[in-house]
C-alpha cells in the first residue's frame, strides 16, 4: 500500500514539474483588415461580435457584426484599449438583444436600430459623445 501510494506522489510532482509554465498574458490580435475601413488613427476596432438569433429555445442563426469606434480624444483610445473586455461585451449584450427581441427572421437586419442600441452601449461604457459607433457589416446566418 506504501508503494502505491508513493508511486501516486512521485507521479503527482513529476507531472507538475514537467507542466509548462503558464503563457505570458499578450495583446489580443487585431484584424489587420481594420485599417483598411479607415485611414484614421483614431478608429478603435471590434470586430467579431456575435450573437444567436434566439426565438423560444430555439437557435435560428447568429449575426456577425463587424463594428468599430471612431474616438475623437487620445485619452479616452487608450482608455478604450484598456477597457477592451468590458466595452466589446456591453456592445455584444446590445447585438444579442438585438438579435433575439427586434430582429425579424429572415428578413434584413435594421441597421439603425442596430446602430443606435450600440452607440447606446458604448455611451453608458464610455460617457456620451466620447466615440461615435461605426458598422462595418452585419451578416445574419442562418441557422
Amino acid at each position: 500500500m506504501r508503494h502505491l501510494l508513493a508511486l501516486l506522489l512521485a507521479s503527482a510532482m513529476a507531472g507538475r514539474a514537467s507542466a509548462a509554465p503558464p503563457a505570458a498574458a499578450t495583446k489580443p490580435e487585431i484584424d489587420p483588415a481594420a485599417k483598411r475601413i479607415t485611414g484614421s488613427e483614431k478608429y478603435f476596432p471590434t470586430f467579431g461580435l456575435r450573437a444567436s438569433i434566439m426565438r423560444g429555445f430555439k437557435v435560428h442563426g447568429v449575426m456577425a457584426v463587424d463594428a468599430g469606434l471612431d474616438v475623437p480624444k487620445e485619452q479616452t483610445l487608450k482608455l478604450c484599449e484598456a477597457i477592451r473586455p468590458r466595452l466589446t461585451s456591453s456592445m455584444r449584450d446590445a447585438i444579442l438583444n438585438y438579435a433575439s427581441l427586434s430582429y425579424v427572421v429572415g428578413e434584413k437586419p435594421d441597421i439603425d436600430i442596430l446602430a443606435a442600441r450600440l452607440q447606446k452601449a458604448v455611451d453608458q461604457v464610455l460617457g456620451k459623445g466620447e466615440a461615435k459607433v461605426a458598422l462595418a457589416s452585419v451578416i445574419v446566418f442562418d441557422a
